[in-house]
């Protein structure tokens, strides 16, 4: 699609700018509408934005070169491992090591400065979805997180993009997962005062998505994420989330 655009004769990656347009777009959300159910102040929560992004970064990658081991020593005779390393530090993540990351990058400001993680983690999560479903635009710039082989409606084919498979028709991935993404989004706005000062959102939004993760994993054209039992690894967790949000709903304590 524009895996790269030139602004000021500077060549900037589409991805990573729309990456930053998202978590711009998420924090001032954060700040000016979720912040004001709590007694926490907009700077400790632009501050603990910015733990969570630190992360995000490094548990994406983090679970992206753990779900990649097994290729590394299917392929170990046939592969530059060092090489293949540093490829991989250079690109690729997954979402829900990101999330993972997130979360402990969260705890750890609500620990340092002594404050609510769970406030904290109700001002925050709501806009997860909403920085995911606009990251996701990015993903269909650069390519990545590509569908596999479709000719059906929709469908996209890239021809420049340096990850997906070049002029080939494939399932909209990218399209779909972000307007799922906006839809969790939005489901989470209408519900939140309902839900609130409970864990409940979380759960709503561990339900949610779990399930999306799940049937999307169906039309991933990008295979080499781990596969076990038939079952990639994002499907797995989305699984063990599933169980842990029903858990965490059905609870009737506010705690």
């Amino acid at each position: 699609m524009l895996p790269f655009i030139n602004i000021f004769g500077f060549e900037i990656a589409t991805y990573g700018l729309i990456i930053f347009i998202g978590i711009f777009i998420g924090a001032i959300v954060a700040i000016f509408y979720f912040s004001k159910f709590f007694k926490i102040s907009k700077q400790d929560v632009l501050f603990c934005i910015l733990y969570a992004v630190i992360g995000v970064g490094i548990g994406a990658k983090l679970l992206y070169i753990l779900t990649n081991i097994p290729f590394l020593i299917e392929n170990y005779n046939n592969l530059d491992l060092f090489q293949t390393f540093l490829q991989m530090l250079k690109g690729g993540f997954v979402f829900y090591g990101g999330l993972l990351g997130g979360i402990l990058g969260v705890f750890i400001y609500a620990k340092q400065f002594k404050i609510s993680f769970k406030e904290l983690l109700l001002i925050l999560l709501p806009v997860v979805p909403l920085i995911h479903a606009i990251g996701r635009i990015g993903c269909l710039c650069a390519g990545c997180c590509y569908g596999m082989e479709y000719s059906g409606f929709g469908s996209i084919t890239f021809h420049n993009s340096p990850l997906a498979p070049n002029n080939v028709p494939l399932f909209p991935m990218q399209i779909v997962e972000s307007i799922c993404n906006f839809i969790i989004f939005i489901i989470i706005f209408i519900t939140y005062k309902n839900f609130l000062g409970t864990y409940k959102t979380l759960a709503l939004y561990l339900i949610l998505y779990s399930i999306v993760r799940f049937i999307l994993e169906f039309f991933r054209g990008d295979l080499i994420r781990g596969i076990y039992f038939s079952l990639s690894t994002s499907q797995w967790i989305s699984i063990i989330l599933f169980i842990v949000g029903t858990c965490i709903f059905l609870h009737k304590s506010k705690e």
